[in-house]
């Protein structure tokens, strides 16, 4: 009964809201608790209690129809596309290698978005050779966690602040060759639910599905893409509230499974899925993560295709 009750309280908290920090942790916890569905069913049935057997066959069932979709895909693109590989690092209060993050950047993207962005990570990924392939850029690096920037190989227009959140977030325009309605690029940090105080994480949250649809109304047919630390997980309510507006996280639309990027560091083992990149009217062919040396985070790259003719 114990497996039991931790598979029914996984899967519950998945769709309360999360008032309290004892909320947000169990929401983290909720795949690993929702595990223990089938060892109910295997628990219960070596008891012969056939009643509860038939309850946690059908709790085991619901939870396969949850995460099994993490793992269909990729989906097949159809229209006439061009790539544009994201890749987006937390550099865990500008500690990151800025070698490490040059060399992958080299040979996974053509956009790169930094969060905990500092003077000294921004003037460390310049020196290391950031700027060399990824000429056009717009940052605000900002002591500790706040800073934020985005460097492209491609041109960029119409670069701004995103104004009223928690921390730094800039939206752009990403001219990618032979598309012909240039895709909307935002790098975000959401404020952390956990252990800080928890109201900003909610106001971040509950103010950025007005945005995404704004930005959608914006882009028209032309692709949105969202990508950094969201300090949330599919298993958190909020988080799947923005999806609700029309965009895919591209980690399940590639069947990527449930990709983990924090935390990492020495004997830590990444744990929880934070980091995102969410599309509209674009498609993600695959997803994966990179060891970034001296970050908390563990880079995510989206192989990303959209649409030339829109």
């Amino acid at each position: 009964m114990v497996a039991a009750g931790a598979a029914v309280v996984g899967l519950a908290v998945r769709y309360v809201p999360l008032g309290r920090h004892g909320t947000v942790l169990l929401a983290t916890a909720s795949p690993y608790l929702m595990l223990a569905a089938p060892i109910a069913v295997l628990l219960l049935m070596l008891g012969r209690r056939w009643v509860l057997t038939v309850l946690a066959v059908g709790l085991t069932l619901t939870v396969a129809l949850i995460q099994v979709p993490h793992f269909l895909g990729p989906e097949q693109v159809t229209a006439q596309s061009a790539p544009l590989r994201v890749f987006t690092s937390n550099l865990g209060m500008g500690l990151g290698d800025p070698a490490a993050v040059v060399a992958a950047a080299e040979q996974a993207a053509d956009v790169v978005v930094l969060q905990e962005l500092t003077q000294e990570a921004a003037d460390g990924v310049i020196a290391a050779g950031l700027e060399k392939s990824f000429r056009h850029r717009i940052f605000d690096p900002e002591p500790m966690a706040g800073g934020l920037g985005i460097w492209s190989r491609f041109p960029l227009t119409d670069s701004a602040h995103v104004p009223g959140y928690s921390m730094v977030m800039l939206r752009t325009k990403v001219h990618v060759p032979d598309v012909a309605v240039a895709p909307i690029l935002v790098g975000v940090h959401f404020a952390a639910p956990w252990p800080q105080p928890i109201e900003s994480w909610h106001k971040d949250m509950e103010k950025f599905p007005t945005m995404l649809r704004e930005l959608a109304g914006e882009a028209g047919p032309g692709a949105v893409i969202v990508a950094g630390d969201f300090n949330a997980t599919h298993d958190m309510l909020p988080f799947r509230e923005l999806l609700a507006t029309g965009y895919r996280d591209a980690a399940e639309q590639a069947g990527a499974g449930m990709i983990r990027t924090f935390p990492v560091g020495t004997r830590r083992v990444p744990a929880v899925g934070i980091d995102h990149v969410l599309l509209r009217n674009a498609d993600a062919t695959a997803v994966r993560t990179e060891l970034v040396p001296g970050a908390d985070h563990l880079a995510l790259i989206a192989d990303v295709v959209v649409r030339q003719e829109t």
